[in-house]
């Protein structure tokens, strides 16, 4: 039994070193979901009635990985909200509770009161906030969010 047990963990260790029992990416759909629940968490800080309506206009937009390996969710929400909603103050009180909750301001931030980035406490994802009150379609905010790695569902050539 000792032996049989030794074998496994050397074949085990052989195969993660030469990367053949490298880390196993997640999958497409489950980098997504995780990432929607960021996202939604965003939309759940403002008041009841603000949201008029949201869309999704990249459900399943990718791009590859700095690693060359697996690909990344892009998602982005556009929440339109009801007329008269002040959308900077919103954003001011969300960026500073967000801070408070263990979010941390991202690298990416450019200097604007319009526009924040940060990443969450226990997944490290990228998650952005912007103001787009001047959208044709009518006021919104445009949450964004960037996923970890994932396995390619459809793996490109």
């Amino acid at each position: 039994m000792r032996r049989a047990f030794g074998a496994v963990v050397v074949v085990l260790a052989v195969l993660t070193l030469s990367g053949c029992g490298g880390v196993l990416l997640p999958s497409f759909d489950e980098v997504r979901d995780e990432t929607h629940v960021e996202m939604q968490k965003i939309v759940d800080r403002l008041p009841e009635g603000v949201v008029v309506r949201m869309d999704d206009p990249m459900p399943d937009f990718s791009y590859p990985c700095d690693s060359g390996v697996g690909i990344s969710y892009t998602g982005e929400w556009g929440v339109y909200v009801a007329d008269g909603f002040e959308i900077q103050p919103w954003m001011d009180e969300v960026r500073v509770a967000l801070l408070d909750d263990g979010y941390r301001m991202s690298d990416l931030n450019v200097p604007s009161d319009i526009t924040f980035s940060v990443l969450t406490p226990e997944t490290d994802l990228l998650i952005g906030v912007d103001n787009d009150e001047g959208a044709v379609e009518g006021a919104r905010i445009l949450v964004s969010g960037y996923s970890r790695c994932a396995q390619d569902p459809e793996p490109r050539k």
